[in-house]
């Protein structure tokens, strides 16, 4: 990661106040054990505390887990001292969280106080993990299983965003005669883990609808990486795949994946101020940027993904956009001014090449004409892929997100996605 990013996000992290035991001769310790991945169990939390006051507190779901490294350490830390209140410290040893509390909280004076903090904390963990029950696959009412006049198309959203994203490309999709499987899983964690769970989630629901009709995918941005795992690992290939529809992918990385971390990092401490312990506590237990790290350009997850042959018997094909946010004119502007486009700018100018290395790339990303604002068009591609198309809209207008546009309007990959879509149905019915 940028080493600026981190000295960034560790002032922010730094400027979050963690309350400390008030001065008693009377301080109850409680001991949480980690996980194997450094995380901390949310009931394990309230039960040790609820047990260590005496009071009958109802266990949350297991499941929900907070991290404990990196920058999700400071940020746990601040959650549980906001939820927990004065009086409580948070400290970590190499296998457990340590909370420190003034037993004066179990006063006459101060119980109602306690009880109260602890089981809002348990509520809030409940319904953090009930919205986690939203993840998976879930079947639209125009999922026909084993139904070959109407195929069925699985949807993966991207980072920042859900299966929601797709609110506009559904409805031309069921009109032109398709069912629709959507999935929904944590972006911010590293993509491995959410290719892992795709993988499984796809074999069960499958198995549970009993379908043994092949699917095609329709995958935007970093949703592509998970489909091309499913598709592309010979230990989760089961030939249930017919075409891959792949839009504004990252096949080759995003430098903007670098300030994932920081918006992450941004959004837990918001929720938090905002004392949205529901919200910080589903956000933290997502991630905090993991899969921005395996986006970056030649990282080690994409070297991996990459090594992979094209499946074959599967039809693939790449939609790119290259309405960017930069004019050429701006762009060159910048160059100009950094040096970049003069190799005899002097030793302030080497001095500024130097330190904006990868700005050329970054450009690339968000320059009208060479990328849609946050992947560059080049960075789409895909060897093996010929079918590879590049229409003038941005990132968000190739689906056109609702995030950004509230009437349905047109979509800008639609038309594309429909012919292809047709000619492999016509091609595999022949």
């Amino acid at each position: 990661m940028n080493r600026r990013v981190i000295a960034w996000a560790g002032i922010l992290v730094l400027s979050v106040s963690v309350s400390t035991p008030a001065g008693s001769d009377d301080i109850r310790t409680v001991e949480v054990p980690l996980g194997a991945a450094g995380d901390v169990p949310v009931a394990e939390i309230v039960a040790r505390l609820a047990t260590a006051s005496g009071l009958a507190i109802e266990r949350p779901p297991a499941g929900l887990t907070l991290s404990t490294r990196g920058l999700s350490r400071a940020l746990t830390k601040a959650l549980l001292a906001e939820a927990l209140g004065p009086g409580v410290d948070i400290a970590f040893s190499p296998r457990a969280m340590v909370l420190k509390f003034d037993a004066g909280v179990l006063s006459p004076a101060r119980r109602a106080e306690w009880t109260r903090r602890l089981r809002d904390l348990a509520d809030r963990a409940t319904e953090a993990a009930n919205r986690r029950e939203n993840y998976g696959m879930h079947a639209l009412s125009s999922y026909r299983p084993n139904d070959p006049s109407r195929p069925t198309i699985c949807m993966v959203h991207g980072l920042n965003s859900s299966s929601g994203g797709f609110v506009y490309v559904i409805p031309w999709l069921e009109e032109a005669g398709y069912g629709i499987v959507i999935y929904d899983y944590p972006f911010n964690q590293p993509i491995g883990e959410s290719c892992a769970a795709f993988a499984r989630d796809w074999a069960a629901f499958r198995k549970k609808t009993g379908d043994r009709q092949p699917w095609a995918i329709f995958a935007h941005s970093m949703g592509a990486l998970l489909a091309r795992s499913l598709i592309e690992d010979d230990a989760t290939w089961a030939g249930d795949v017919s075409s891959l529809i792949m839009v504004a992918p990252v096949n080759q990385g995003s430098n903007l994946a670098r300030v994932q971390t920081v918006v992450q990092l941004l959004n837990g401490l918001q929720s938090i101020n905002e004392k949205k312990t529901s919200r910080a506590m589903l956000h933290l237990a997502d991630g905090t940027g993991q899969s921005a790290r395996d986006m970056l350009p030649g990282s080690p997850f994409l070297r991996k993904l990459n090594r992979r042959p094209r499946r074959e018997g599967v039809a693939y094909h790449i939609i790119a956009g290259d309405r960017g946010i930069l004019t050429p004119e701006a762009r060159a502007r910048i160059e100009a001014q950094l040096g970049l486009t003069n190799r005899n700018a002097g030793l302030f100018g080497r001095l500024a090449q130097a330190a904006a290395a990868d700005l050329p790339a970054v450009l690339d990303e968000l320059t009208d004409g060479s990328g849609d604002g946050a992947v560059a068009v080049d960075r789409t591609r895909l060897d093996g892929v010929e079918d590879h198309v590049v229409i003038h809209a941005n990132h968000a207008e190739l689906i056109r997100a609702p995030l950004l546009f509230s009437e349905p309007g047109p979509v800008a990959c639609m038309p594309d996605v429909l012919r292809r879509l047709d000619a492999d149905r016509r091609r595999k019915q022949k």
